[in-house]
């Protein structure tokens, strides 16, 4: 990975997510960069949100108090661990889902495109971030903007990474994978939650 490839790769991915997808397959990166890669973006973007979160001043009343027990103010590593976890979910999810549905990818084809995508996707939401720091209103209509592009590009790319010729089919999948990945999360987070009472409370 350099960035002569992943300058115009970056910009590819903003107009023209299919190009994008096609592109990231065929580069046919090794599994282990793309992993480091999608593990060190997503504790990066971790970092970077428990950061503002935590610069910000509370809200006041019950949201403040529940933002203060939740992980990315109380335990950054645990909220870091946490999206690294959805990140790798997301990739199966897609993956097997996908299959489900009759698509051909493979878990590498899903890795390429769902790296790219999370690295195009914190370079915009910094962008939007930073210039809501000086304008909020278009802080807040970025982040609308962002919104109805990232369903567009993993629609797009997916239906690529799958061969479907339908990104709606694409989107189907997409949206169950979402659903899974919160449930398979909760479940995990659940049990370990469990364990750590039931030792805590022996002590």
């Amino acid at each position: 990975m350099n960035t002569t490839v992943l300058k115009p790769l970056f910009v590819t991915t903003i107009r023209n997510p299919r190009g994008a997808a096609e592109r990231a397959i065929a580069l046919n990166w090794p599994a282990q960069a793309l992993w480091t890669a999608l593990t060190l973006i997503s504790v990066v973007t971790s970092a970077v949100v428990a950061a503002l979160v935590q610069a910000a001043p509370l809200p006041e009343g019950d949201l403040g108090r529940l933002l203060e027990a939740s992980p990315v103010y109380s335990s950054p590593l645990i909220f870091a661990a946490t999206q690294w976890a959805r990140a790798v979910f997301s990739v199966f999810m897609l993956f097997w889902i996908g299959r489900a549905f009759g698509g051909r990818g493979t878990v590498p084809d899903i890795l390429a495109v769902i790296t790219l995508l999370q690295a195009v996707s914190f370079v915009m939401v910094a962008g939007f971030t930073i210039v809501g720091l000086f304008i909020p209103f278009l802080s807040s209509l970025g982040l609308l903007v962002f919104i109805v592009w990232w369903m567009w590009a993993v629609s797009n790319m997916l239906d690529v990474a799958h061969g479907f010729d339908s990104p709606l089919k694409a989107f189907g999948v997409m949206v169950i994978a979402i659903f899974g990945v919160v449930v398979g999360l909760s479940i995990i987070m659940g049990v370990i939650g469990g364990l750590f009472a039931a030792t805590t409370g022996a002590v």
